[in-house]
């Protein structure tokens, strides 16, 4: 039987040259190259005594899988990457194995299970003095909080996770909780203000180069601008998150561009073309096995079908909508469909009732 020893200086040494070029090749969106660096450095870790740096590597790899929509691998390891950081005692690499599995669970749909995580992980944070990725954490769990339409209490958890960002000068991630900030304030109809919010975060994406948040944030800033009803400013940055989302091979970020030009055509009245959009969105949303974004693309590929006097078509659209926002723990959204729903059922009544008095003057 084996034994696991220290690995030798030089395949330490050669292990981390690795992991610092993956890192390097994942600014630059080259995912493919990130993870055969991981992979490489994985081999040479892999036979040795388990290390943080190994936890970390085992946990980097598993986000470029996510990052190519390949869930149950990256889920894998994570698994691993807190295995290794539990053997280390590691609690700052064990709080974010936790906190990448939250995230998983969280974009299946499981609610219960990434809110479990995601304490655990804060826990393991604040244990290990990290600041940075308890006000991660922080923030996620306001998603999940603004996903089950607890508005207040998601934009309170923003709020702290920015200040405690701002506190340490900690502008990366501090532009991840202005994007957060931006669409909350999106959805309650305060335009003005998720405008500056998001531009200020895009401001600094920009200053960073940070490419991938960049494209993040024109998305979002687009669907703003898209209830402002600023058609070609829309539209712009739509397609600039678009080209992002396509270089850095992110098929969900893809599918929520596809999404947000399916609700800008359609809100010019271009129905065929918000079709092809929506279809795309739902389509890249199965194949990746995002429930959040299948769930908005039904919904608004319902109204789209509304709209084309196809009332049986979106009836079943926002049907399907409903069941994956409950599932999600989405209660807002569930009522609102079902509210959609009600009336378009009232529309079809009636219509059928003034058919018949048509009907019945004829004869």
């Amino acid at each position: 039987m084996r034994t696991a020893t220290a690995p030798p200086d030089d395949r330490l040494e050669r292990a981390l040259l690795l992991a610092r070029g993956g890192r390097a090749a994942e600014l630059r969106r080259d995912l493919s190259g990130a993870l055969a660096r991981y992979e490489e450095a994985r081999t040479l870790l892999a036979d040795s005594a388990p290390t943080p740096l190994y936890a970390n590597v085992l946990r980097w790899s598993g986000s470029v899988l996510r990052d190519l929509g390949e869930i149950e691998g990256a889920d894998r390891l994570y698994s691993d990457s807190f295995a290794v950081a539990d053997r280390t005692g590691a609690k700052a690499a064990m709080a974010s194995a936790l906190n990448c599995r939250a995230v998983i669970a969280q974009r299946r749909g499981d609610v219960d299970e990434a809110t479990s995580l995601y304490e655990s992980a804060a826990a393991l944070a604040v244990e290990a003095g990290d600041i940075r990725l308890a006000g991660m954490i922080e923030q996620n769990l306001g998603v999940l909080a603004n996903i089950r339409g607890e508005l207040a209490a998601a934009l309170h958890r923003y709020r702290a996770a920015l200040a405690a960002f701002e506190e340490a000068s900690d502008d990366e991630a501090a532009s991840w909780v202005l994007n957060n900030i931006g669409m909350l304030l999106t959805d309650i109809g305060l335009h003005g203000r998720a405008e500056a919010t998001l531009h200020r975060g895009l401001e600094i994406a920009k200053a960073r180069r940070d490419r991938p948040l960049e494209g993040v944030l024109r998305a979002n800033y687009g669907e703003c601008l898209i209830a402002m009803e600023r058609w070609e400013d829309a539209a712009y940055q739509l397609e600039f998150a678009a080209d992002v989302a396509r270089e850095g091979e992110d098929r969900a970020r893809q599918g929520e561009a596809f999404k947000l030009m399916g609700l800008l055509e359609m809100a010019q009245g271009r129905l065929e073309t918000a079709e092809h959009h929506l279809g795309e969105a739902l389509r890249i949303a199965r194949a990746v096995d995002a429930p959040l974004l299948r769930a908005e693309a039904l919904r608004e590929r319902g109204e789209l079908r509304r709209r084309q006097g196809r009332p049986g078509d979106a009836l079943a659209d926002w049907d399907a909508a409903k069941a994956e926002f409950t599932a999600l723990g989405a209660a807002l959204d569930a009522d609102q469909i079902v509210a959609r729903a009600a009336l378009l059922h009232e529309q079809i009544r009636n219509d059928e009732a003034q058919a018949r008095t048509d009907e019945e003057s004829d004869t």
